[in-house]
């Protein structure tokens, strides 16, 4: 065997050498410092926190057009000849991080098509600059291009003058989950939930302890996992049973602010603009309803979640359901008595006086896959993303249960002739098949939190 000899000189340099190669090849995957990224204060570049560009995602165009362009081209059409509205002082509630764009929702009333500057701020909370012009586009949301190192978001009336608070970003990115091939039975793989509640705010006189408890628990009777509520008004007697199911995991609360003047019912809006992006991508389905309504399948034969489990057509993005009016005359009990009190008190129980149902889209009310609308308003969405259609249920499929108290707005002698006009009353019940479970789950959960409730004292 040969044995090469290499002489102390020769192999010093020899170490010197692979020394100096091994910090070049380091040098080469780490050639943009991450305190560059971070440090960095003016940015053009529309690129994730992950480098990945949203241009580049196949969801980022609509209708074959840039997505901030369409924005525009939209906002321009419904605008036409008239002068966007002035705004002062902008009022953010959330702002979400998406795959393809920040959106804003705000609170601000009666500025729908302002102009306003999205301001972007990173983890130091010093602003990147520039500002982006923008819109109040859909009503209560503001769409803001993505740019490195963003963590933090506002809204101002000019590009350059003061701004309202930065808040954080929500994550709604879809961690890789790709919505176009998941529409096959029992798929829901990459959303946190299946079939939620986008609920109307809260608000009114009317105690709501057992309204809360029924509502709840008819949807989970129907497949329903989570719950999203807006609360402008509650009283504190029923915003206990409320904590108690934030407490179980199943309902996340939002308090809303009155920072503007407006009627109570305008926050509904307000309040729904905000679920379309806070259930986007986490939830596959939402339903947009009150605390008065209560859908059901009718001669489908399984629940809600079975019929929407079957829904295999891809240009669907809503289902919508025909409306029902049940008389409700009277306020519920302010307080809690016990289980006999729950048998004749609640609503699916009491009351039973029905309307016909209501024509075609008339105050229906719908279920709704957020990723594919941009705006939903009281009773369908506003606006559809291009390809996408609402999918309208016969009466034989589904329908809404209404129990529409008489007393509230007036409504009684302000609607109840154009309902009546519809077709004669008629006596109804809530289905046998899932009263007797329904009224045990309210009995269960009243008795639970209010049997040794106190209220707190000054």
């Amino acid at each position: 065997m040969i044995v090469l000899q290499m002489d102390p000189r020769s192999f010093k340099f020899s170490l010197i050498a692979v020394f100096v190669f091994t910090l070049i090849i380091l040098y080469s995957f780490n050639a943009t410092p991450v305190s560059m990224v971070l440090n960095e204060t003016t940015s053009n570049a529309v690129v994730t926190n992950q480098e990945i560009d949203p241009k580049d995602l196949p969801n980022y165009k609509i209708d074959n057009m840039d997505r901030f362009e369409w924005y525009t081209k939209r906002w321009k059409n419904e605008l036409k000849d008239q002068k966007p509205p002035e705004i002062g002082e902008v009022s953010m509630l959330r702002a979400y991080e998406f795959d393809v764009e920040y959106s804003i929702s705000i609170t601000t009333p009666k500025k729908d098509k302002a102009i306003v500057y999205c301001r972007y701020f990173d983890a130091d909370g010093k602003e990147i600059l520039p500002a982006h012009q923008s819109y109040n586009y859909p009503e209560f949301v503001v769409n803001c291009p993505k740019r490195r190192g963003t963590k933090r978001l506002s809204v101002s009336s000019q590009s350059t003058n003061n701004y309202t608070y930065p808040i954080e970003l929500i994550n709604r990115m879809t961690k890789g989950m790709n919505t176009e091939s998941c529409y096959l039975k029992f798929c829901h793989l990459g959303y946190k939930h299946e079939f939620s509640f986008c609920m109307s705010p809260i608000y009114g006189k009317e105690p709501k302890w057992l309204l809360l408890a029924e509502v709840i628990e008819h949807y989970r009777l129907q497949g329903m996992t989570h719950f999203y509520f807006y609360v402008f008004h509650i009283d504190e007697y029923s915003n206990a049973i409320l904590q108690d199911y934030v407490r179980t995991g199943e309902v996340e609360v939002t308090y809303l602010l009155e920072r503007n003047d407006r009627e109570l019912l305008h926050w509904q809006m307000v309040g729904f603009r905000d679920c379309t992006l806070r259930s986007r991508h986490e939830s596959k389905w939402s339903l947009f309803a009150d605390i008065d309504e209560r859908l059901l399948m009718t001669q489908y034969p399984g629940t809600i979640l079975d019929y929407l489990r079957d829904v295999n057509d891809r240009s669907i993005s809503a289902v919508e359901f025909r409306q029902q009016w049940i008389m409700k005359p009277e306020f519920l009990p302010e307080k809690y008595e016990g289980d006999k009190q729950i048998e004749e008190w609640s609503p699916t129980l009491r009351w039973h006086n029905s309307s016909v149902y209501g024509p075609p889209g008339h105050t229906a009310k719908c279920i709704v896959m957020t990723e594919k609308i941009l705006a939903m308003w009281t009773h369908r969405p506003s606006i559809i993303l291009p390809g996408y259609r609402i999918h309208g249920l016969k009466t034989e499929e589904g329908i809404v249960r209404h129990y529409r108290d008489l007393q509230m707005w007036n409504w009684g002698k302000t609607w109840l002739k154009e309902i009546v006009a519809f077709g004669p009353m008629s006596m109804t019940d809530y289905p046998i098949k899932y009263q007797w479970n329904l009224t045990n789950a309210v009995k269960k959960r009243t008795k639970y939190v209010y049997e040794n409730y106190h209220p707190r004292l000054e």
